[in-house]
């Protein structure tokens, strides 16, 4: 199967699957036209806000981005939000919050949210053991709901020291989660990235030059 592939923290690739194919470009296209000002994509974002902590499906106004980025073969055939779904609409509405008055891009290609929480980690003007409290909360959470509150509150954190990550990848990794027998490969690879992150590593977060 042909994938899209995006360079990780120890310079080996990684495949997106078939939701982050989906949603990059749409990111991409959303995070370009809010960095050049454009009204339209401001009045997105705000919207995809009102999203947040709601279940996928649950606000109209957002069905376009959110749901209707979805392949038609990751939508289930019943009145529930499919896993893909799921993920989807929190990886767009967390975004939207990422990237609110942000200068900068939020959504990186190839940086981990592992990764960014481990730079978050790292630097001195930061608590390491709160972040790695709240990393760890995330790591931990018994269900999709509470493991959304802990990372809704790293990406305020992430957004204050303009470090971003890659949410087509994030997407994925939510979508994983969600499905038997994925959750133990995200969370080892979130741990991985986490604890290998370092100051002077190459891969770059979101922050000015």
């Amino acid at each position: 199967m042909t994938a899209e592939t995006t360079a990780t923290e120890t310079g080996r690739q990684r495949r997106l699957g078939v939701l982050g194919r989906a949603l990059t470009g749409r990111i991409d296209r959303l995070q370009t036209a809010y960095l050049r000002d454009q009204p339209a994509a401001k009045a997105s974002l705000a919207q995809l806000r009102r999203g947040l902590g709601k279940p996928a499906g649950s606000v109209p106004e957002i069905w376009a981005l959110t749901v209707g980025a979805v392949p038609p073969e990751l939508v289930w055939r019943d009145d529930e939000p499919s896993h893909a779904e799921q993920a989807a609409h929190a990886a767009l509405t967390l975004y939207a919050l990422h990237q609110q008055s942000l200068p900068v891009p939020a959504h990186v290609p190839g940086t981990s949210f592992g990764h960014a929480v481990g730079r978050l980690r790292d630097n001195e003007s930061r608590s390491e053991e709160a972040v790695t409290r709240r990393f760890m909360a995330v790591a931990t959470a018994e269900s999709m709901d509470e493991l959304l509150v802990h990372v809704r509150g790293l990406v305020t954190q992430l957004r204050a020291h303009r470090y971003g990550f890659d949410y087509a990848r994030f997407a994925d990794d939510l979508h994983d989660l969600l499905r038997p027998g994925g959750a133990q490969r995200v969370r080892l690879a979130w741990g991985r990235a986490f604890y290998r992150t370092t100051t002077d590593t190459t891969e770059q977060g979101a922050e000015q030059p």
